[in-house]
């Protein structure tokens, strides 16, 4: 199982997605970090609109946020491509396109 936390930019708080919509989107993510080897994925809360969660996978913070109703609106049917995506900005940034995507 992977460790999924979410945490406030602010201050790395961490904090609780209590929607019930979001239990089948976290189990979602838990599958596809398993599936692609990431024992942590965080997701911070931006300080500036609260509704914008940037991702970390592993020890890498990504320029690529998801919309906070991607888990309150429980929507799992998009969720696998989303992370698809971070893991995109993952890969660009170790190869050096990350200071281009900012």
């Amino acid at each position: 199982m992977a460790d999924i936390k979410f945490r406030n930019e602010s201050d790395g708080s961490d904090f609780q997605m209590p929607h019930p919509k979001a239990v089948r989107v976290l189990a979602d993510i838990d599958a596809w970090a398993q599936k692609n080897g990431f024992e942590h994925v965080v997701f911070w809360r931006d300080p500036e609109d609260e509704h914008k969660f940037w991702v970390q996978l592993g020890e890498d913070k990504l320029n690529y946020w998801i919309h906070s109703n991607t888990f309150t609106d429980g929507k799992h049917e998009t969720v696998e491509m989303q992370m698809d995506y971070a893991r995109g900005a993952q890969r660009r940034s170790a190869a050096g396109y990350g200071k281009f995507d900012k």
